[in-house]
């Protein structure tokens, strides 16, 4: 029986997503192929490895350009690819990350395109149940049967986690009995960064921490975090790429991990942080309202003016319950393995 060959596209290395993914369905007995150069010809591709499914990702590399004119002509290109694609018989599959590109000025452009690959696919695979029924709303989509839910996998065992909470709280130089806030990872404007330290600020509490390390989009946002955490001895920021052998420093350190987004459609942070045992503040929307719950999270309403506040002064109060919280997260990620993600995965494969 001649195996199933699937191409990857686009293929990022610095997230350890797709590697995650692939592995386990090779296991699985499943030819993958990884598309790293996103200007490649998906045609060509296709009919010189005999693919028999082109596995999508995230659409915005292929079309999204400085200016309008550039991305008008990679997206007529990449919906051309696709249309061919589709007529020589080879499947289209769409892991939806996000519904439109986040730093996106050409948001016409973005949601042709999207609703044209959501029209086009054959199958459709979303993190959780209400990442498909926004999908469904935003873009007026009207059959519903090529939907497949499949969870986002974990990070167990990805990264190294071996420092003790206290090296690493003495890495960062922070007190062990502080309680420590983290936002780590890439600093973009829809993250909220700023309004996190305003808010941190409005606890008013010399024994809690902020710690935030990422590297931001461009320099500007870069400075304007440094002015905000300047003359705040217990907001500390680490700019720059975060290394995957330091992220441990960052998650044992830390108490709670923050996500203040102002919108979000899933989050791979998250599970980030579950498998580091660690318990998070998030918005309660989208997969993460799903993946999260009161026993692992403090949970808020990103429309209610003060609520990010409220779950923060809640987590300070309930120090004490924060490690078990941690603990409550990591079972749960657990039984979210890559075999079983990638077996969820093999079956929309088989099902186109």
């Amino acid at each position: 029986m001649r195996q199933t060959k699937v191409v990857i596209v686009p293929f990022f290395t610095r997230n350890p997503y797709q590697k995650l993914l692939a592995e386990p369905l090779r296991n699985l007995g499943v030819q993958v192929e990884e598309a790293r150069d996103i200007n490649f010809s998906l045609i060509m591709t296709a009919m010189k490895s005999k693919i028999d499914i082109i596995h999508l990702h995230w659409l915005h590399p292929f079309f999204i350009r400085q200016g309008m004119a550039k991305s008008l002509g990679k997206m007529i290109k990449f919906i051309c690819n696709l249309l061919i694609i589709k007529i020589l018989g080879i499947k289209i599959v769409w892991t939806v990350h996000n519904i439109k590109a986040h730093d996106n000025n050409n948001l016409l452009l973005d949601r042709f395109c999207t609703t044209f690959v959501a029209n086009i696919a054959h199958a459709i695979i979303v993190h959780c149940q209400a990442a498909e029924c926004e999908l469904v709303s935003v873009l007026g989509l009207k059959n519903t049967d090529k939907f497949f839910v499949v969870p986002h996998g974990n990070y167990i065992e990805c990264y190294e986690n071996k420092i003790s909470f206290t090296e690493a709280r003495k890495t960062l130089d922070i007190p062990n009995s502080n309680l420590v806030f983290l936002f780590l990872g890439e600093i973009r404007p829809y993250k909220g960064v700023l309004e996190l330290i305003k808010i941190f600020k409005q606890l008013n509490h010399d024994a809690a921490h902020l710690v935030i390390a990422g590297k931001a989009g461009d320099n500007e946002l870069t400075e304007l975090i440094k002015q905000e955490a300047l003359h705040y001895s217990n907001i500390k920021f680490i700019p720059g790429f975060v290394p995957d052998n330091e992220i441990q420093v960052y998650m044992n350190a830390c108490d709670a991990v923050v996500f203040p987004y102002q919108d979000v459609l899933t989050s791979g942070a998250v599970l980030l942080a579950m498998s580091f045992s660690r318990p998070c503040i998030a918005l309660n929307k989208g997969c993460i309202g799903e993946t999260l719950d009161d026993l692992g999270a403090f949970l808020y309403n990103p429309d209610i003016e003060g609520d990010l506040l409220r779950a923060m002064s809640f987590a300070m109060q309930n120090h004490s319950s924060l490690s078990d919280m941690g603990k409550y997260n990591r079972q749960v990620v657990e039984k979210w393995n890559w075999n079983y993600v990638a077996e969820k995965t093999l079956q929309v494969y088989q099902s186109c």
